[in-house]
């Protein structure tokens, strides 16, 4: 049997010993509910960043080669672990920044589907303009 609240208790004495405080906004929306410049705040969390692997498969074909060459590289996906409570307002397409970098939310995962543990998400807004 889990003992949910130890789990949350664990969690929550990581968050206060390395956790950093994220502050998530959503962008506003025009009377055609196309998004504008301007933002909502939505939420301020504490949650821990941390980087997951992605891999990446190429296969490129080529009219001399039977099989094809296959590339596979990692790709960084960054995400930011905190608890259930704080992360279920948030939506995709929310905005936060850290680190000089805009990053937009892709998906919230409620981990085992306890209702304790949320791992955010997220992809770095390439906009060609420093934040």
């Amino acid at each position: 049997m889990l003992n949910t609240k130890f789990e949350a208790y664990k969690l929550r004495r990581e968050l206060k010993r390395i956790g950093k405080e994220y502050e998530f906004k959503r962008p506003k929306q025009n009377e055609f509910k196309e998004p504008t410049k301007q933002e909502d705040f939505i939420v301020k969390l504490t949650g821990i960043y941390h980087e997951q692997n992605s891999y990446i498969k190429n296969t490129v074909n080529s009219a001399t080669q039977q099989g094809g060459v296959v590339q596979v590289r990692t790709k960084k996906v960054p995400m930011i672990l905190c608890l259930y409570d704080d992360a279920k307002f948030l939506k995709t397409g929310d905005i936060v920044r850290f680190n000089s970098k805009k990053y937009k939310v892709n998906g919230v995962v409620n981990i085992q589907e306890w209702n304790i543990i949320s791992d955010i998400s997220l992809e770095v807004v390439d906009d060609g303009i420093s934040t």
